[in-house]
């Protein structure tokens, strides 16, 4: 029986060809020829077209994050990149007011309640003035993305367009990063590189990154735990909505973890075992309806049990699994891994640093905190521009010690609630990509604070989480039985077991 494909090909191509063109007047303008990113978008307001906003926003938090080989991005792309978010925001928030909610969109709304606390702490904190514009950027980011997103989630369309715009950028990131392998003075980080086109780093940070494969990513640091997120979200919509074995996906997948071992980021592949496994429990404990529902969760619990499977007795059977796994865990490289360097101390001391100095920072106002996405370090500095408060750096290495030393212990108990919250909801609610998305965020940040950092990693990854949530959302709509992009025909929504 022929299946209905469940991405439009048409649309994936022509998102990867307009993106193509967007890196190539970037390559050409030195960030400038962004402003192409206009029209796709204004296309979208007048045709009402929601995946076209939803793509601009995506590549605009991609392309912030991409390679400045491909992406530069001067003075220009900075405003740039910012007006996409204000004009796409305050656009579609308007919409929204008039619009109906998704079930599964709004209980990201809970994270303003967090945000609405820091706004009344930060003015006692370290700087109010870098703590206020970073909230607003994050506000205004935030309602961009859940404007969209509630308008793709509630709208009658064919979920096909939706999720070749998710294709589009997992083809980007992780086919693009493999086809740069035998161009490492490309996809190889260089520090005398990344000095001159402006990559916020700390010294120490560069040491360690240099020489790593960075594929079309910023530095070898965005790469692993994008990839990471990507394959989760790849496998759960795979598991839920596909139910096949689509040969792009399939290829996409085996290649994430490829690109995570590259990376060399113990925290990406943390981040990636714990997003897979996440996945497969949370399919495993739920129950599938609809023609062929038992027959494929079947055949993907063997599939998965497999993996798991080789992947152990290529670990406790083949020495040099062993030896490449120690290497990579304890950053070694070619050298042997000594008995007494295979300690917990060896492994978490690269943000020991920074924990003891977020510690520090929280004993001195242990209840409120000192304020959103600033240290101490900044407390007398001066600043002669607005762009130069917005990018202000801030490293602070695990979340929860950073959530400690900006919101102390009243922000600590709002911030976890509101987390479990939001979680208890998208599984409630069947938003299992969405979940699964979130908690690979939440995972990654235990190893460095991107959080509430819009305009790095923390963009891109809420970026991700909603797309996941629009794709439960056009899945779990009553669909007719042959509708395409929506799984095998005659599937159902379906309804898991408490608690998931």
């Amino acid at each position: 029986m022929n299946l209905p494909n469940p991405y439009s090909k048409r649309f994936l191509i022509w998102s990867l060809i307009g993106l193509l063109v967007l890196c190539g007047t970037m390559m050409g303008t030195n960030g400038a020829g962004f402003a192409l990113i206009f029209l796709p978008m204004l296309v979208g307001f007048g045709k009402n077209k929601p995946e076209l906003p939803f793509y601009c926003l995506l590549a605009t938090a991609i392309l912030t994050m991409t390679n400045p080989f491909f992406a530069p991005k001067g003075l220009f792309f900075s405003f740039e990149a910012r007006f996409v978010y204000i004009i796409a925001g305050s656009v579609l928030f308007f919409q929204m007011v008039g619009q109906r909610k998704s079930k599964f969109v709004m209980p990201a709304t809970l994270m303003i309640f967090y945000v609405a606390y820091m706004a009344l702490v930060s003015s006692a904190g370290f700087q109010p003035i870098i703590s206020y514009l970073k909230l607003l950027l994050f506000l205004i980011v935030f309602l961009a993305f859940l404007s969209v997103a509630n308008a793709s989630a509630t709208k009658v369309q064919d979920a096909r367009t939706l999720r070749s715009v998710m294709l589009c950028f997992a083809c980007f990131i992780i086919l693009g990063s493999l086809l740069l392998i035998p161009f490492p003075s490309i996809s190889s980080f260089s520090i005398a590189r990344a000095l001159s086109q402006g990559v916020s780093m700390d010294e120490a940070a560069m040491r360690e990154a240099a020489g790593l494969f960075m594929g079309v990513t910023l530095q070898p640091q965005t790469l692993g735990p994008l990839t990471a997120m990507l394959s989760t979200v790849l496998f759960a919509d795979l598991l839920w909505s596909i139910r096949r074995w689509d040969k792009l996906y399939v290829v996409l997948l085996l290649c994430c973890p490829v690109l995570v071992y590259l990376s060399s980021s113990r925290t990406a592949m943390g981040t990636y075992l714990a997003g897979m496994l996440f996945v497969g429990f949370i399919f495993m404990n739920s129950r599938l309806r609809g023609r062929g529902a038992a027959l494929w969760k079947m055949r993907a619990l063997f599939a998965i049990f497999v993996a798991l499977l080789i992947g152990c007795l290529a670990l406790f059977v083949t020495p040099q699994a062993r030896a490449a796994v120690l290497r990579f865990a304890f950053k070694t490289g070619d050298q042997a891994v000594a008995e007494e360097t295979r300690t917990l101390d060896n492994f978490i001391s690269s943000r020991q640093g920074l924990v003891d100095i977020s510690m520090e920072n929280f004993r001195e106002s242990p209840v409120i905190g000192n304020g959103f996405q600033v240290s101490k370090e900044m407390k007398d500095r001066k600043y002669t521009s607005i762009l130069q408060v917005l990018s202000a750096p801030i490293e602070k290495g695990v979340w929860f010690i950073a959530v400690l030393e900006e919101g102390g212990v009243m922000g600590f108990i709002i911030f976890i609630v509101v987390l479990i919250s939001m979680f208890s909801l998208f599984l409630q609610r069947r938003a299992f990509i969405g979940a699964a998305a979130l908690f690979v965020l939440t995972v990654s940040n235990c190893g460095e604070f991107t959080f509430f950092s819009m305009s790095g990693m923390g963009g891109v990854f809420w970026a991700i989480i909603f797309v996941g949530l629009v794709l439960d959302a056009q899945r779990e709509k009553p669909q007719p039985l042959s509708a395409p992009g929506f799984g095998a025909p005659g599937m159902v929504p379906f309804y898991p077991r408490r608690p998931y």
